[in-house]
Formats: C-alpha cells, structure tokens, sequence
C-alpha cells in the first residue's frame, strides 16, 4: 500500500510544519490551518490563537454548550413561575 506525501510549509523563521502541527498546537480544524499556511508564511499570523472575533465561527461544541444554557435558564424560568 502506498503512503500519503505530507506537505510540509516552510516558514519565514526557517521553522517547517504540516496543517496537522499547526491544528493540534492552536486546536483548530486541519482545514483551517491548512487555509493559514496557504496565505501566509509568517509564524504570528499563522500561530495565532483562534478568535471568533476576527471572523470566525464558534466551534461547534461552544455553540451546543451556549444553546443548551440559554435551554436550562429557560426551564428554569418556567419552573419557578409555576
């Protein structure tokens, strides 16, 4: 069985990584780093901590976590008036 060819991006530090480095290091999708690495070569930017702020989406457990909280307070809010 053949095996994967890995790309690995060299970065203006002289620092070379995968998208699979970058996602475990700053826990986002390989995708997302993957999208990091092909537009910029510069360490900060491509290490830099994952902001909703600056664009982007939640992560799908915040958003859950979020939804079932606003659930609970409003059973709780019913409960209280019965």
């Amino acid at each position: 069985m053949a095996t994967h060819k890995t790309k690995e991006y060299l970065l203006t530090d002289g620092q070379v990584v995968t998208c699979r480095q970058v996602a475990k290091e700053i826990k986002i999708s390989e995708s997302a780093a993957r999208n990091r690495l092909n537009r910029t070569d510069d360490p900060k930017k491509v290490f830099a901590p994952y902001s909703v702020k600056n664009g982007g989406q939640e992560r799908v457990h915040d958003r859950k976590k979020q939804q079932k909280d606003k659930e609970r307070e409003l059973m709780n809010l019913a409960l209280k008036h019965i």
